[in-house]
């Protein structure tokens, strides 16, 4: 995956885009189910009216992630489309939050790693409790083979008093 300086690709207009499986994506496998598959991935950079570089990341994809109200597996489709307007600093990249909370921004890096970038925007994009719009109930067992547990308790309260 190629590693660019953000502002110098931003000022430039440069555009990257490709496809990466998501079984390179070594932090995304802890909320995954299965890592097969990939992701659609497109970098665009530009400067705004105020001067300020900028990154759009557009990432597309299913992932498999587990439902959180079933337990059972979900497909979780998702478009996930940000601007990041980089800064300087920390501070200069607050100060900017601040006055315009819409703002999504960064520091600028010399050195960013495409398939970093790509990574946390997809971690920041993931549902806090993912869950079906609609469970399916779980699968009846065979309830005939295993006793009523209150039946068993009973048995042995009606023996201790005989």
């Amino acid at each position: 995956m190629p590693v660019i300086h953000s502002a110098e690709f931003a000022r430039e207009g440069g555009v990257l885009e490709g496809s990466l499986p998501l079984a390179d994506l070594p932090r995304l496998q802890e909320v995954l189910v299965r890592n097969e598959g990939e992701v659609a991935w497109r970098v665009r950079g530009g400067v705004d009216k105020f001067e300020r570089p900028w990154l759009e990341v557009s990432l597309t994809g299913e992932l498999a992630l587990q439902c959180q109200r079933c337990l059972s597996e979900m497909a979780w489709p998702f478009v996930v489309e940000v601007a990041l307007t980089q800064f300087a600093d920390e501070a200069a990249a607050d100060e900017a939050e601040a006055s315009d909370p819409e703002l999504d921004t960064m520091v600028i890096e010399s050195a960013l790693s495409i398939e970093t970038l790509l990574e946390d925007e997809l971690l920041l994009a993931l549902p806090f409790a993912p869950t079906h719009a609609i469970c399916e109930p779980p699968q009846e067992q065979n309830r005939q083979d295993k006793p009523n547990p209150f039946a068993v308790l009973a048995g042995l309260k009606t023996r201790k008093a005989e």
